[in-house]
Order: C-alpha cells, then sequence, then structure tokens
C-alpha cells in the first residue's frame, strides 16, 4: 500500500512537470493565482481582513488551477482521439474551456462577496 501511495505521488508529479512544461495556459493560470494569492496576501494586511477571509480569498485559487488541469488532460485526450477536426473533438475542448471560465467566474464572486463584507 504505501508503495501505491508513493507511485501515485511520483506520477502526480510528472503530471504536473509536463502540464507546467507543455501547456502555456495551465502556466499563466499558475501565474495568475500567484499573484491572487500575493493580492490577498497585500489585502489582509492592508484591510482589516480576517484569517478566515484571507484563507477563503487564497483557496477560491485552487479550483482554478485544478480545473485547468482538467481541462489540459481533456485537451491532450481529444487530440490524441482526434487529431483531425471534428465537431466532437471541439466540442469536448470548448466544454472543458467552459469549465475553466466558470471556475473564474465562481472565484470572481466569492471575492466580491468577501471584499464587499470586509469593506462594509
Amino acid at each position: 500500500m504505501p508503495n501505491a501511495v508513493f507511485r501515485a505521488f511520483i506520477n502526480s508529479k510528472h503530471g504536473l512537470k509536463m502540464a507546467w512544461r507543455e501547456d502555456a495556459s495551465y502556466r499563466r493560470t499558475v501565474w495568475q493565482v500567484v499573484a491572487a494569492i500575493a493580492l490577498a496576501t497585500f489585502l489582509a494586511w492592508w484591510m482589516p481582513l480576517s484569517t478566515g477571509q484571507w484563507l477563503v480569498l487564497v483557496a477560491s485559487q485552487l479550483p482554478i488551477v485544478i480545473v485547468e488541469l482538467i481541462n489540459t488532460a481533456i485537451e491532450a485526450v481529444t487530440d490524441k482521439a482526434s487529431p483531425e477536426r471534428s465537431k466532437l473533438a471541439k466540442k469536448a475542448k470548448d466544454v472543458g474551456s467552459a469549465a475553466v471560465l466558470m471556475t473564474r467566474l465562481m472565484t470572481l464572486l466569492i471575492w466580491v462577496v468577501v471584499l464587499f463584507a470586509a469593506f462594509f
């Protein structure tokens, strides 16, 4: 069992490295999340944000990275299964991209609610 857990960890590490190396959208997302976490930290220092509010702002960034990784996997499988242009391949890629967008909108809503509560 410990060997299986270790193997899963190694595979996950390889997946993260591969996504970073091969997917510009993933890299851009990671840098945006890093910037958002830095902004949340600055706001917590500058404004009356509680530790809980800061944690919500920071934690709300993680689903963006997770969904971007899933979208990267969908795109890779789609490219392998259907290298030529296809209506279904476009659908798979567009729906994956929509999932990333919806996650970003959810995060934006969280930030608006938390910051509104902190100001008012």
